[in-house]
């Protein structure tokens, strides 16, 4: 195989690993606290639609980026005071994210550009990469490794961390300890919505520089099953993101290179691009019943008065 098809092999790979990777380990801040967000497909739809309008409207890649950000935190923070304070089922809850951001994206996307997606008018409106050996990689990929570092180091060596996880691992202790349980609780959900809505910025900005309904292509399940590969350790997260995100941008290389083509005829095209959710599922089969998990995971606390 000739070197530049690798190279093209490993670009793919990083793009198909940033995206997992950035939603993953801002879930397993969230699940470490006690709450379990199944919404990450629709916040990655919502932050892929939002930065791309707010690029094409300022002119800039770095608004659209923060917009997506925003956006994303805030549908956390509208989940997370629904799960703690409103005691609401997470999992519902969650879902509802998901068929909200659908049908919403849809519409909208159809109403400001007519055929259903758009294509960036511009490629200054793409987020800028950074030049290596193997060529451009967009520096979101770095910022994703990094967050898995930071957020490992926040969970075992601050007392942020320490909260974040008493809060999903006896809460009733942690409240008695004069922690808030319900404000680490969002702020953790908060930090992880955060994430999803750069994966999904980058998706649209650094990945594809278009927006279409049901972008993330399954991308936030992917995260999710992730997370339970990882047994909520964020390294571990990165690693399964990066083997998930390989499987991933496999597919994308094979349609690219010469020599693969003939592997995508005759319905090969179609297995190739099945691929990562195939090994999503054998990974979710071996590991689910293997991992811990938070104790008051995905239960509302009720504070004793």
């Amino acid at each position: 195989m000739p070197v530049s098809d690798l190279f093209l092999l490993i670009r793919f790979g990083i793009k198909g690993t940033t995206p997992i990777a950035l939603a993953a380990v801002g879930e397993v801040l969230n699940e470490r606290g006690g709450l379990f967000n199944i919404g990450l497909e629709g916040i990655m739809l919502l932050g892929a639609f939002l930065s791309v309008f707010m690029a094409e409207l300022t002119g800039s890649w770095l608004i659209g980026t923060l917009s997506g950000i925003i956006l994303g935190a805030f549908i956390s923070l509208i989940f997370s005071i629904i799960a703690t304070y409103g005691k609401g089922n997470q999992l519902i809850t969650g879902i509802g994210i998901n068929i909200f951001a659908g049908g919403f994206a849809a519409f909208y996307i159809w109403k400001i550009w007519q055929p259903g997606h758009h294509m960036l008018s511009s490629e200054k409106l793409m987020i800028p990469g950074i030049s290596t050996p193997i060529g451009s990689i967009s520096w979101i990929f770095f910022i994703a490794i990094g967050m898995g570092i930071l957020i490992y180091f926040v969970l075992h060596k601050t007392r942020f961390g320490m909260r974040v996880r008493a809060a999903g691992n006896n809460p009733f202790v942690a409240d008695v300890s004069g922690v808030d349980v319900y404000k680490i609780r969002v702020k953790a959900c908060v930090i992880g919505g955060a994430l999803a809505g750069l994966a999904g910025a980058y998706i649209s900005l650094g990945w594809l520089g278009m927006v279409t309904d049901g972008m993330p292509a399954g991308r936030g399940f992917i995260a999710l099953a992730t997370v339970v590969f990882s047994g909520l350790n964020p390294l571990t997260a990165l690693a399964g993101a990066g083997i998930f995100g390989f499987f991933d941008g496999l597919s994308d290389w094979l349609l690219s290179v010469s020599w693969a083509k003939p592997l995508m005829m005759h319905g090969g095209n179609y297995f190739i691009h099945a691929l990562p959710y195939l090994i999503v599922l054998i990974v979710l089969a071996v590991f689910i019943g293997k991992r811990r998990f938070p104790k008051a995971i995905g239960k509302p606390y009720l504070r004793e008065k």
